[in-house]
């Protein structure tokens, strides 16, 4: 058995994997690990050169809940660690987490930290919106729940309340969790294991993980939860207005562009949950 399993879905972004297989190889620590990606349906699978601590599969089933629960059924580590394709840690990310975890008698989740980062000295719309938007996992785990982007969960978990849910394709990470916590484990944020996701930079890109979450939402789990979901969504989002208004990194003009970008943001959300519930398949990507 080796300490930590990194388990990474990739749908066509192999492009990406070269940068963090580097990042994962340069991890500080005197620890046994294992690097475990999934490839999910992409167009083309690369060779890469033939390493003992790195896996790869195919997941035919589509969505990155079913990849990952297939890099599961081979992980050997204590600590089962994800991440996405498009992510690159800190080379002491899980040095943070395995010291973490054995400080938390081994029964807790560990959310790790999510930064945004800007690409351009000149950003988009969506770039801007993305970086003021974040993904804020101190504030995810304060609701009961952390997104795989960087999320440490002990394998004996799953060996009590299963895997991922794998007919979703957005979501599946904030059910786990909560599971998790209904079966008596605990969810810690970690902040200084950090890892680093690239700002958004078009609409197309925004627009389509805007139209996988509402999937996710109006589409899986109880239907209290769908029509909760489908309420929210039928009101404008003022309250995500009101958090760009008080971002202190945006100026002036910033915010009038992020705002502007949010309003197109709820019409896509809007078109988006009538058409699920008129029978369109949930967006994958």
């Amino acid at each position: 058995m080796r300490d930590i399993s990194v388990v990474v879905p990739v749908f066509n972004q192999w492009h990406l994997m070269a940068d963090l297989i580097n990042a994962y190889s340069r991890q500080l620590g005197a620890f046994s690990k294992e690097l475990v990606i999934v490839d999910n349906g992409s167009d083309e699978i690369p060779k890469l050169p033939e390493n003992p601590d790195i896996i790869i599969l195919e997941c035919k089933k589509p969505g990155s809940y079913a990849a990952r629960n297939k890099g599961l059924s081979v992980v050997s580590g204590e600590l089962v660690v994800f991440t996405d394709a498009d992510c690159l840690p800190e080379s002491d990310w899980l040095l943070k987490l395995i010291k973490s975890y054995s400080d938390s008698e081994k029964k807790t989740l560990l959310a790790g930290n999510v930064i945004i980062r800007g690409n351009s000295q000149q950003p988009s719309s969506a770039e801007l919106y993305d970086m003021a938007a974040g993904l804020p996992q101190q504030r995810y785990v304060s609701r009961g729940y952390a997104v795989t982007a960087n999320l440490a969960i002990p394998r004996t978990v799953f060996d009590v309340i299963g895997m991922f849910d794998d007919s979703r394709f957005s979501g599946g990470d904030a059910d786990f969790c909560q599971r998790a916590l209904s079966a008596g484990f605990n969810l810690k944020f970690v902040s200084e294991a950090v890892v680093y996701h690239p700002a958004r930079t078009t609409w197309g890109e925004y627009a389509t993980k805007v139209r996988r979450m509402k999937g996710g939402q109006i589409r899986a789990g109880k239907l209290s939860r769908r029509i909760k979901y489908f309420l929210i969504t039928l009101l404008p989002p003022v309250w995500r207005f009101w958090r760009i208004v008080k971002n202190d990194k945006l100026k002036l003009s910033e915010k009038i562009r992020v705002i502007w970008f949010q309003s197109r943001l709820w019409g896509i959300e809007l078109l988006e949950m009538f058409a699920l519930i008129f029978g369109k398949i949930p967006e994958r990507r």
